[in-house]
């Protein structure tokens, strides 16, 4: 789940032709010109706040500095937190991703008849497969076949207009206080709201990620102690000098399965996305220290101690990698986290920790990290929903459940005895379960992750600490809910750009010197005026 999707609108035409082209102009507000920005990023009342306090955390985070709680163990008598059914009887609708493969129809699948059953509504998803998203996503929304609920594209151009012409205007159901109806969506930080309010209105319902999404620098501890290994390198050059000490080819092992870039950049102290002094904003690329970080990772290129794989490999392949030991650092987020322990080639030696970042020159409090969108992204109701609303919101709460809870333990396991077996008190998957359970509604709706992988504490205790390192000195993007029509209409084309002349400069294609044409290129082909957009978006909401 640590993928983000970004159809545009080029997707949307390209799939769906005269029918996209026709659902764009229906979405422009006829005889308005549009939404201006100020009106797009104009602020509305966030749901408050109000944490569940069922259960006692064996690590207990801090909502001040998004240190999020950690549990050894699932609770042996998990409460049962919700009475009746959330559902009316009627069938709803839904469209929905995966990044699993697809699992079984209802008719074959023992979780998803028990979770209508729960429901007390048949809920039917489309699943959609995270490579055929954007197809998909286009030629529903040309085709005017929205269902009931539908996860909202992320990035999509004209995305305010988008939701005003589809989505229901939730505000009057979830604004302020009016969120204690449905306690597991008033469960979610206000913060993670920002980026369901547009138009001045609440349209779409968050999936809660907190830091989750921010990425850390993974170290195999067990194969370093192995090698002795068991101090953290304090300096860019120590790193490096590891690295090489790490490195046998001939053994088919690299220190590391990516150039690791953004590490560089962090230990650098080079900004999140954006930086902010005075009102004015300015872009990461365009940081002083952005030549050093690229001239310090071509040389860890040059040294051969990076997988000669890199720039052809897939995510997945990399996480084989690193769990095989054919590496012994990987950068990911911290939501990988239980990616990696369910990898069936993990084995009971297995441990894996966070590497504390060092200041490039060996500087005590230089490196910093990046933290994550706190929202994933966001799912919808129907415009023409009317008072089916709260019946939709109170399944859209059920299926928010926190941990703890015994819906929690249902929504994200399964049935017990088919889906999962217990160990104690921990549900341990089974074969069935891994195949049945990921049904993708954790994209309609979510309760904040917690840190426990179940079974191993020694791994929650190590993500907890990961987390801990991350917070400690973690740089969020001052843009973050902010609304740019360019930044969503050529954003990726002109990043990608930026992004093919780095992986040049990395393989020795091009100089690091060709980094200053590439973001002087950037900034003319609309960088200068997302920067604009951004920086008004930001006086409009200030000065509301």
């Amino acid at each position: 789940m640590s993928s983000r999707f970004d159809p545009t609108r080029r997707a949307l035409l390209a799939a769906g032709g005269a029918g996209a082209a026709a659902l764009l102009a229906a979405c422009s507000n006829e005889g308005r010109g549009g939404i201006p920005v100020k009106y797009a990023n104009a602020p509305v009342k966030l749901p408050e706040h109000i944490p569940y306090q069922g259960v006692s955390p064996d690590l207990p985070g801090d909502p001040n500095t998004g240190l999020m709680d950690g549990y050894f163990e699932y609770p042996s008598s998990p409460t049962v937190a919700t009475s009746g059914v959330p559902g009316d009887g009627d069938v709803i609708s839904s469209l929905v991703r995966t990044d699993s493969p697809v699992p079984p129809g209802v008719s074959r699948n023992a979780f998803w008849q028990a979770l209508n059953e729960r429901l007390g509504s048949d809920l039917k998803m489309n699943i959609v497969p995270a490579p055929d998203w954007d197809q998909k996503f286009a030629t529903v929304v040309a085709g005017d076949s929205l269902p009931e609920l539908f996860v909202v594209a992320g990035g999509m151009q004209e995305l305010p207009k988008f939701l005003e012409a589809t989505a229901a205007d939730l505000t009057p159901h979830l604004s302020g206080s009016a969120v204690k109806d449905y306690p597991f969506l008033a469960n979610i930080p206000t913060d993670t709201w920002q980026q369901s309010a547009y138009n001045g209105k609440i349209m779409g319902i968050p999936v809660p990620r907190g830091i989750m999404s921010s990425s850390i620098l993974y170290k195999r501890t067990d194969l370093l102690e192995e090698k002795g290994i068991t101090e953290d390198p304090d300096s860019f050059e120590e790193f490096l000098a590891l690295c090489k000490e790490l490195t046998a080819p001939r053994s088919n092992v690299w220190a590391l399965g990516a150039a690791p870039l953004d590490a560089v950049r962090q230990m650098l102290g080079i900004p999140n996305t954006w930086s902010e002094q005075g009102g004015q904003l300015t872009r990461s690329l365009e940081a002083e220290q952005q030549k050093e970080a690229l001239e310090a990772t071509r040389k860890m290129v040059e040294a051969g101690v990076v997988s000669p794989d890199a720039f052809s490999s897939q995510a997945t392949d990399r996480k084989n990698w690193f769990v095989a030991g054919r590496n012994y650092f990987m950068m990911d987020t911290l939501s990988a986290w239980p990616n990696f322990e369910q990898i069936q080639s993990v084995g009971e030696s297995f441990r894996m920790d966070a590497m504390r970042t060092p200041g490039f020159h060996g500087e005590a409090g230089m490196a910093c990290a990046w933290l994550g969108n706190p929202t994933y992204g966001i799912s919808s109701i129907r415009k023409d929903a009317g008072d089916r609303i709260p019946t939709l919101l109170r399944v859209l709460d059920f299926l928010a459940a926190p941990f703890g809870t015994e819906e929690y333990l249902f929504r994200t396991y399964g049935v017990e005895g088919v889906d999962y077996d217990l160990k104690g008190s921990d549900p341990v998957s089974t074969n069935r379960g891994t195949t049945e359970t990921p049904l993708g509604f954790r994209y309609l709706a979510d309760a904040p992750w917690p840190v426990y992988v179940p079974g191993k504490e020694y791994s929650t205790q190590s993500w907890y600490d990961a987390q801990k390192i991350v917070v400690g000195y973690g740089v969020a993007d001052p843009t973050l809910g902010l609304y740019s029509e360019t930044d969503a209409r050529i954003g990726g084309s002109i990043t990608g750009r930026i992004d093919d002349l780095t992986n040049d400069i990395l393989q020795g294609r091009k100089p690091v010197s060709a980094w200053d044409d590439g973001v002087a290129a950037w900034k003319k082909a609309g960088g200068n005026r997302i920067r604009d957009e951004l920086e008004q978006a930001r006086a409009d909401k200030e000065s509301s």
